[in-house]
């Protein structure tokens, strides 16, 4: 307990860190800072509940629960001891852990990170907060421990939220209980939008602007060199993320599939068109994020992530709540919005029969035509975002050769300075 104590001080204390390296200033950084925290704590394990069990290994919970029966009186603790036997350990696929194994595993791997951001932002102020392998390697540890976590819990239900409810209420006797078909929707809705959310975190960690990739490209041709190593900083981030796009589109689609056809729900299979859904609502908002911001900046991004993705969403809550003659209207205009296609993605995998007729019909419908539209949009803003970073190189490459020369003129031994030459030239027969 109290090496988990330990750790996650650590955590906590470069969580500060780190906020204070990126926020510069200091109420802002410490606002950040406490914020990053209280969420740890309050909202983040709650995702637990809803098969994203690795959050809750962030923090002290799960070690302060496995020895909370050695920290109370010994009868009482032996009852408690035996009530914890009912609840699984932590499970990573076919592996059993000890809770503060699995804990120290998930803290160390964010206590490495941060120590990662922090050391490439003290060495160099204008580097990003993580490098472009790093932040790929990272979310690929998430995925994967997101998936080792979820799915040996799935079998047993331990899984599904109303399960996570009855635990909470000491309700253990739960014969009979079985999982609402709306649970497994829920679920591979929260998957969906966690992992578009890290997409999106990580290609803002990676992505260079305008200015940087321009001096990264002036660099290169000085040095000689055809191309940016696809690693460097100044580089583009198009085939991380498309590495991260895979990955996070297949890994949703595995999570899906065994929680759906678990045998929970008998007669129920993932649809065929679920892997082409998710693949879209993972491509047109990981891409496209990382085409606008890269190839149009920062404050289009913003202006878009509010108008697109914000507006539509509250536009639609309120036309919902007017009454249900106008919830098919309000299915449409969610479909605009990226963040909520991982919903209106998970219903057409696997759909709710019990939802009104006009809901039913308009939820697939609006679901394909604005993913048909968002790959448009992905299309035509990475064409404009090939075009940017061509111009950028053929600028680069114009202006190199007259640096190199004046590099050279101005540094080169072998070469007499404008002002040394002139003294020569007035006085022949001073030793200069």
């Amino acid at each position: 307990l109290y090496l988990a104590f330990f750790t996650a001080g650590i955590l906590y204390h470069l969580t500060g860190l780190v906020a204070g390296t990126v926020v510069k200033n200091k109420r802002w950084a410490f606002l950040v800072s406490m914020a990053v925290v209280f969420l740890l704590y309050t909202v983040i394990p709650q995702l637990a509940n809803f098969g994203l069990v690795y959050f809750k290994y962030l923090t002290i919970y799960p070690v302060f629960e496995d020895a909370q029966p050695y920290l109370i009186s010994r009868t009482a603790g032996a009852a408690l001891k035996a009530l914890q036997n009912l609840l699984p350990s932590a499970s990573f696929f076919n592996l059993d852990l000890p809770q503060i194994v699995f804990t120290l595993i998930s803290q160390a791997a964010l206590i490495l990170t941060m120590i990662m951001m922090l050391w490439r932002r003290w060495r160099r102020n204008e580097s990003h907060l993580l490098g472009k392998a790093w932040a790929t390697g990272l979310f690929a540890w998430i995925q994967l421990v997101l998936l080792g976590n979820a799915l040996p819990l799935i079998e047993p239900g331990y899984l599904f939220p109303s399960r996570s409810f009855m635990r909470m209420t000491q309700r253990f006797q739960m014969d009979g209980w079985n999982p609402d078909p709306s649970e497994a929707v829920a679920m591979v809705f929260v998957f969906g939008a966690v992992t578009l959310s890290l997409i999106w975190i990580m290609t803002i960690m990676i992505t260079p602007n305008a200015e940087r990739r321009l001096r990264g490209w002036r660099r290169a041709r000085k040095l000689g060199q055809k191309r940016l190593s696809p690693v460097s900083d100044p580089a583009t981030g198009f085939p991380w993320v498309l590495a991260m796009v895979v990955m996070g589109a297949g890994g949703w689609f595995v999570f899906a599939k065994a929680v759906v056809e678990a045998h929970w729900f008998p007669g129920q299979i993932l649809r065929p068109e679920a892997m082409a859904a998710f693949s879209l609502v993972i491509a047109t908002g990981g891409l496209g994020f990382h085409a606008l911001l890269e190839g149009k900046g920062g404050r289009a991004t913003g202006l878009g992530a509010i108008f697109i993705g914000v507006v539509p969403v509250m536009v639609g809550t309120i036309i919902a709540i007017i009454g249900d003659r106008f919830a098919a209207p309000a299915i449409w205009l969610f479909g605009i919005s990226p963040a909520a296609a991982p919903l209106l993605a998970s219903s057409v995998a696997s759909p709710l029969t019990d939802l009104p007729n006009d809901v039913y019909r308009a939820i697939p419908r609006a679901f394909w035509f604005w993913q048909g539209v968002g790959i448009l949009v992905t299309l035509r803003l990475l064409a404009s975002l090939h075009g940017t970073l061509r111009d950028t190189a053929k600028k680069a490459a114009v202006e190199a050769p007259a640096g190199a020369s004046n590099e050279q003129n101005d540094f080169s031994p072998n070469t007499t300075t404008p002002h040394l030459a002139d003294t020569t030239a007035r006085f022949p027969n001073v030793d200069s």
